[in-house]
Order: structure tokens, then C-alpha cells, then sequence
């Protein structure tokens, strides 16, 4: 059978339905401030749509928070998931090929922009960045396809120095992040990059994961539509 690897995509104002979430959800979500309870419910909606429309799963399966952060299904026979989000936009990815990491930014001014690039990217990176006519894009890119990486190996934001991109090669390679309970040290990984509405995408997925479907959730028709084939750029890991 073939294997599955899948993205959806919604904002925080779209009515997601939360009747495929667990009651233990529902009363996790309650402990939370306002905000926070409003993504944490709405993105495991997206990822109980996903998960219907491929797996059909009529409910959310029980989730575990592994060490990192990394959040996997409690039955280890269902597919690799992450969650990201970022302003009003989230982003679910599945995968029955591996594990699967994920990340999406908004383009947005931060303070110390130049101040996190000096600590955390490569040499070759901080080059790069200030040729480019747009650096704030460029940045975002940049931090986008680390936190994907680093989530895929189940890493927080503490390792981000030991990954290195070369953007102009479309090639990255890490240092110590392998994490075995979700990766092999030996399989090689790929990177993909996209923009989509306004947003930059990144997915960290294992190198023989050459198909990504993408789903969009309509707000006017209240379901997961099928996109067309997301233009992504594709980074090959150099060991």
C-alpha cells in the first residue's frame, strides 16, 4: 500500500469543528488562558479532519507528549503527526512514511532579528542573509526550516545551532540531533519549503517521501478541500 504524507492548512478563525476531540481534550483545553485553549483545540481539530479524510478515524486517537515536546499518537500503528502554528495560521502534518516534522511562520517584524541569526545560524547563513533583498523573509526561512528539522527529531529550539542550511545549495546537514526514538541515525532526511498564503512552510520528512498532498480547510463549505500540488523547493541533507 502506499504511503501517505499529507499537510493541512486553516487559519484560527475558521469554524473547526472540535466533535472528533476527546472529552479529556475538551477539559485539558479548559485549564488554559483564552488564547492558548483556542489554538490547542483548533489545531487538534485540523489534525482530527486529517485524520478522518486519510485514516478514517471518526474520533481523534489518544495523543503522548514525548520528551522535546514531540507529540505522537499512543498507538504506535497510526501515523507520524506534528502540529505548528504561527499568528492566525496552523499547519498539521501526517506521515505513515516517518516521522514528520513541521513549521509555519507569518512574516512579521521582531525585535533582535540580526541578534538570534549571529547565535544561531552558520557563517554561511548570516552571509547569505545580508545579500538578500528582503533579510526579514529571508530570516524567516531560514528559522522556519530549522524548527521543522528540529521538531522531526523530536529537538526544541535549544539545538537550532546544530543544524546548518546551505539555502544557495538547497542542501542542510546536523550535528547530534538524532533522536532515536523517532529517527534513524542513517536514513537521510529531505527539507521542503514553500510559500502559501502569505506564509512561509517547511516539512522535515525521511528522504524517501517524494509525494505531499496538501489540504486547505474551506470555512465556506466547512470541510478539508484537496489543493493543487504545492510548488515546493526540496533541500537534500548532506552528510
Amino acid at each position: 500500500m502506499k504511503k501517505v504524507t499529507a499537510i493541512a492548512t486553516a487559519t484560527l478563525q475558521a469554524e473547526l469543528d472540535t466533535r472528533r476531540l476527546s472529552p479529556a481534550l475538551l477539559v485539558e483545553a479548559e485549564q488554559m488562558g483564552a488564547k492558548r485553549a483556542a489554538t490547542f483545540l483548533a489545531a487538534r481539530a485540523l489534525l482530527a479532519e486529517l485524520m478522518s479524510q486519510l485514516f478514517d478515524c471518526a474520533t481523534l486517537p489518544a495523543i503522548v507528549i514525548h520528551s522535546g515536546g514531540k507529540p505522537a499518537f499512543v498507538d504506535n500503528a497510526l501515523p507520524f503527526f506534528n502540529l505548528a502554528h504561527s499568528g492566525n495560521q496552523l499547519l498539521v502534518a501526517v506521515s505513515d512514511a516517518g516521522p514528520v516534522g513541521c513549521d509555519v511562520e507569518i512574516i512579521r517584524a521582531r525585535r533582535g532579528t540580526s541578534a538570534l541569526a549571529e547565535a544561531f545560524f552558520s557563517a554561511e547563513e548570516n552571509q547569505w542573509l545580508k545579500k538578500q533583498a528582503d533579510p526579514l523573509t529571508a530570516f524567516w526561512q531560514l528559522w522556519c526550516q530549522r524548527e521543522a528539522l528540529l521538531k522531526q527529531q523530536g529537538q526544541g529550539i535549544w539545538s537550532m545551532a546544530n543544524v546548518s542550511l546551505q539555502p544557495q545549495q538547497r542542501t542542510f546537514s546536523t550535528t547530534s540531533l538524532c533522536n532515536k526514538k523517532f529517527s534513524n541515525p542513517d536514513q537521510d532526511l529531505q527539507l521542503y519549503h514553500a510559500v502559501n498564503h502569505h506564509a512561509l512552510l517547511a516539512l522535515a520528512v525521511p528522504a524517501k517521501v517524494n509525494d505531499i498532498q496538501l489540504w486547505n480547510f474551506s470555512s465556506e463549505n466547512n470541510q478539508l478541500i484537496e489543493a493543487p500540488p504545492q510548488d515546493w523547493q526540496c533541500y537534500q541533507q548532506r552528510r
